[in-house]
């Protein structure tokens, strides 16, 4: 059965193109010369407003997107990207300009009064306090809820709850109710409903009677405060990437960095200085680093020193790139061809370089080759060895705890 993305296909003026994921199919402020049909794979449509991701939304097969800006002859008003390996139509602006003066003059009327229309839409999209909304939300009702505990309070107020998220995160009550809604689902807050009911009088008889009863408010409690947190921030990272309209930075410092991989900020540094992450993902804020480099003079940036050696430094085989080439050598000599094989075979790529530095190049080329051949490397065997390659270091350091 052919579809109406077939019959285009089929049409001049299209060729095919294929992204892979993360690539951007189109920036924002970028000339518009053409507009893109999915036929297979997503595509996420965001904005950057002072740096941060406003997402707009997700795009799939049959789906068009960039026409906005070729219609209006404008530049592109937002960015498109794969969210995996995407193939699209091109449509160039003379086709899409054929094809709607080629329709009934109402229908041009219509796309006019549409785009009008996202234009102005699109210019009032603005970047808003909240990095992930649902754990924004979360994070405040747990501060709430502290505040609330710790003045002898065992339940919130849903009303005034919501009030306090609307001046802090500026969200919608519906957004809100959202996020609540699906914390009920996971059992992580209980809502009590608090009803009313307004009393009327009757005209013939005169008497005072209770009306329909209505929910006045809802009292909101957390069954296991201990773990609220950490589940909203599991569920959090689960639904990150929500088609739906979200705002996300589009640049972490590190600590943010430190918490998304679930590591610390140490372990990152020890990473970057043994060039494990690729230096692209790091930047710098220009006008602040220049201060800083003012402020520490030009000689401090001369030189690195490292940091002076202490037992807790060691902790797997990668850290042996801060350990001195004399004592590796003589932990080398010590272990053994098949235990250094095995160091080299479970090593990153720069304590590799650093493990084959120390040896001779005759003996590094038989480590190389016996490390080659350990395809299926024995997870208990390399444990042992990584722990005896550390503590001969230790040893040898005179820092054996």
């Amino acid at each position: 059965m052919r579809h109406d993305i077939d019959l285009l296909d089929d049409g001049a003026g299209t060729r095919t193109k294929v992204f892979h994921k993360g690539s951007l199919l189109f920036k924002e402020g970028q000339p518009s010369d053409a507009a893109y049909i999915i036929r297979q794979g997503r595509v996420a449509i965001f904005r950057v407003i002072k740096n941060k991701r406003v997402g707009l939304g997700m795009r799939g097969p049959g789906d068009m997107v960039g026409e906005m800006g070729v219609i209006t002859g404008g530049v592109q008003t937002a960015n498109a990207e794969a969210l995996d390996y995407t193939e699209v139509l091109l449509l160039d602006q003379n086709l899409l300009r054929t094809m709607l003066l080629r329709s009934p003059r109402p229908v041009q009327i219509i796309a006019g009064y549409l785009v009008d229309r996202v234009r102005a839409l699109s210019q009032r999209i603005t970047d808003r306090p909240s990095g992930h909304q649902f754990y924004s939300v979360c994070r405040v009702v747990a501060l709430s809820w502290r505040a609330a505990v710790a003045s002898g309070q065992t339940e919130l107020s849903y009303a005034e709850l919501s009030s306090t998220l609307k001046d802090i995160l500026l969200i919608s009550q519906l957004e809100i109710d959202a996020v609540f809604e699906k914390l009920k689902k996971l059992h992580l807050v209980r809502l009590t409903a608090v009803r009313s009911a307004h009393r009327r009088t009757d005209p013939l008889l005169g008497e005072t009677r209770p009306g329909e009863d209505f929910v006045k408010d809802r009292l909101v409690s957390l069954p296991d405060a201990d773990q609220f947190l950490q589940v909203a921030r599991n569920v959090a990272r689960e639904y990150r990437d929500r088609p739906e309209f979200s705002v996300d930075l589009e640049f972490c410092d590190l600590a943010d960095f430190a918490r998304e991989a679930e590591s610390t900020p140490d372990i990152i540094y020890k990473k970057i200085g043994y060039r494990e992450i690729p230096e692209e993902l790091f930047f710098f804020h220009k006008a602040a680093a220049k201060d800083y480099i003012e402020q520490m003079g030009p000689a401090f940036f001369k030189q690195a020193s490292r940091p002076r050696l202490a037992a807790g430094d060691l902790e797997r085989v990668d850290d042996v790139t801060a350990v001195d080439g004399t004592t590796l050598q003589e932990v080398f000599s010590e272990m053994g061809f098949h235990k250094v094989a095995v160091l080299v075979a479970m090593a990153g790529e720069t304590a590799r370089r650093h493990i084959l530095k120390n040896l001779s190049k005759k003996i590094a080329a038989v480590v190389v080759e016996e490390a080659g051949s350990l395809a299926d490397l024995d997870e208990a065997e390399a444990a042992d060895v990584e722990r005896e390659l550390l503590d001969r270091v230790k040893t040898a350091k005179g820092i054996t705890t």
